[in-house]
């Protein structure tokens, strides 16, 4: 059996540099500790050519991560399944120290990897979505039928239903997605939809002078009773900067979601000084309802 192996190294021109070494990209969740890689050896692939293997381990080389093997393998895991390896097998994955008080501590990182083969997209179905058109929701993937089924763009795919969905007003969307893998190397992607409630624009509060409040109600356009975008808040901001305070911005407004109601009250809080809000203090939630907080 063809086995390939690849090696990359990172060159240093003396011990000192690793005793306080910089990151080309940090993912370390405490940043007064954790590994940066110096260098990382993939074994056991039998179809990945050396470019494939270099790019791979490349991404790797000179970053820094938590000093835990097991995130490094799911890490790993990710790499590879964004080159359509969706059913890759991380058998070993060991950190070998070359200086062990440096901060962050210098690694080689060797791997034992068989990588399966490469999918590629069959379909995608989509389920329970109501208010936008299937392929309305597939045209947002950038995946299509016969491309590498690549990770990555399936989490871009995801943020782009959720970004469409949240503009039309519903704001507790979520979905599920679940992949069926085939014996014919392609991967077929489902996805259940949860819309939620469709929430429409309530009261506008401006907190301001009688004639800042006139001049910006007169240019205000998302009118009360129509689907509520959030996304329209920071364009209004930005088209109307000369009728705000310098520096007025998203966090200068508050939302309030009523879920029984299906509207969002929303306040402009431009001078708070010109009175106190009338708004509820906090959202009204549905029974069973998502949390708003976040």
């Amino acid at each position: 059996m063809l086995r390939h192996v690849t090696h990359v190294l990172l060159v240093v021109t003396s011990f000192s540099v690793f005793s306080f070494a910089q990151c080309a990209s940090d993912k370390r969740s405490e940043k007064h500790g954790g590994v940066i890689v110096t260098d990382f050896t993939i074994n056991g692939t039998t179809t990945l050519d050396s470019t494939e293997l270099a790019r791979l381990s490349g991404d790797f080389v000179g970053s820094c991560y938590n000093d835990d093997s097991e995130e490094m393998q799911e890490r790993l895991r990710a790499g590879f399944q964004e080159h359509g390896y969706f059913a890759v097998e991380i058998k070993r994955l060991t950190f070998k120290p070359s200086d062990p008080l440096g901060t962050p501590k210098p690694v080689a990182v060797e791997a034992e990897v068989v990588e399966g083969p490469k999918y590629r997209l069959a379909e995608i179905t989509i389920l329970q979505n109501h208010s936008i058109s299937t392929e309305t929701l597939r045209a947002e993937f950038p995946l299509k039928p016969g491309d590498v089924f690549e990770r990555g763009k399936v989490a871009t795919g995801l943020e782009s239903l959720r970004k469409l969905y949240v503009s039309k007003g519903f704001l507790d969307f979520t979905c599920i997605p679940d992949t069926e893998p085939s014996s014919n190397g392609t991967i077929a992607l489902k996805l259940t939809v949860d819309e939620g409630t469709q929430y429409h624009m309530g009261k506008l509060e401006i907190l301001a002078g009688n004639e800042t409040v006139a001049r910006l109600r007169a240019e205000w356009k998302m009118a009360e009773g129509t689907a509520y975008d959030p996304t329209y808040i920071k364009k209004f901001i930005e088209a109307n900067a000369g009728l705000l305070p310098d520096g007025f911005s998203v966090r200068d407004t508050r939302q309030v979601m009523n879920c029984p109601e299906g509207v969002v009250a929303l306040s402009l809080m431009v001078d708070p000084r010109e009175g106190k809000s009338e708004l509820p203090v906090k959202d009204i939630p549905c029974e069973s309802q998502h949390d708003h907080t976040k």
